[in-house]
C-alpha cells in the first residue's frame, strides 16, 4: 500500500502564515539593503529620478528600486517552494506537525536565501583584501597566486554599475534555479507516487 501524504500548510493569510512570511520579507530586504549601501561603499554611482506627486518631488533611486525588487521575488521563490514542499505522512499526530512546520520553513528559507546571498556578494568578496590574502595563503593555491591576484584585479576593475546589475541578475537566477529545482524534484516525487499507485 503506497504512503498517503498531508499537507502542512494551507493558506499565507493565517496568523502562522503571513508573521513568518513578513520575518522573511525583512530578512532579505535587509540583505538587500546591506548589498546596497556595500556597493555605494565601494564605488557604485547611484542615480535617482525625481517622480512628481501633487507639488512635491518624489526622489526614487533605481537600483535601490531594483534591489526591493529582487528581495520581492526572492519571497515569492520562498513561498512558493515551501507551499509546494510542505508536506508530512499521514499518520503523524498534531504535536509532529507542529515541530517540522517550522523546521521545514526554515530549511526551504535556507535553500533559497543563501545561495542568493552567496552569488550577490560574490563579486564584492572576490576583491577584498582578506579574501584574497585568505586564498593565497593556502599551500594548494601557492602555484596560482599570481593568476588569482590577477583574476581579482580585473574583478575589482569592473565598472560599479555593471558589477551591480550583474550581481543582482545572477542571484536572481541562482535562486530561481534552486526554486526550480526543489519544484522539479517534488512533483517527479509526485508522479512515481501516482504511477506507483496505477500499478497497484
Amino acid at each position: 500500500m503506497s504512503e498517503q501524504y498531508h499537507r502542512l500548510f494551507l493558506r499565507w493569510e493565517v496568523l502562522r502564515g503571513w508573521i513568518p512570511a513578513i520575518i522573511f520579507a525583512a530578512v532579505c530586504v535587509y540583505v538587500e539593503l546591506l548589498f546596497f549601501y556595500n556597493a555605494l561603499n565601494t564605488g557604485f554611482v547611484d542615480k535617482t529620478v525625481s517622480i512628481p506627486v501633487g507639488s512635491w518631488t518624489l526622489p526614487i533611486s533605481i537600483a535601490l528600486f531594483l534591489s526591493l525588487g529582487n528581495a520581492l521575488v526572492v519571497v515569492t521563490l520562498w513561498m512558493n517552494v515551501f507551499e509546494s514542499t510542505a508536506y508530512v505522512k499521514a499518520g503523524s499526530d498534531k504535536q509532529v506537525r507542529r515541530i517540522l512546520y517550522p523546521l521545514r520553513m526554515i530549511r526551504t528559507a535556507a535553500l533559497v536565501l543563501v545561495p542568493f546571498t552567496i552569488i550577490l556578494f560574490a563579486p564584492y568578496i572576490v576583491e577584498a583584501n582578506w579574501f584574497v590574502n585568505s586564498v593565497a595563503s593556502i599551500q594548494a593555491f601557492k602555484s596560482t597566486t599570481a593568476s588569482f591576484y590577477n583574476w581579482a584585479f580585473t574583478v575589482s576593475q569592473i565598472d560599479g554599475a555593471t558589477r551591480f546589475m550583474i550581481s543582482q541578475m545572477v542571484a536572481a537566477l541562482g535562486a530561481l534555479v534552486i526554486a526550480g529545482l526543489q519544484l522539479w524534484r517534488v512533483k517527479g516525487t509526485k508522479n512515481l507516487v501516482r504511477a506507483f499507485r496505477r500499478r497497484k
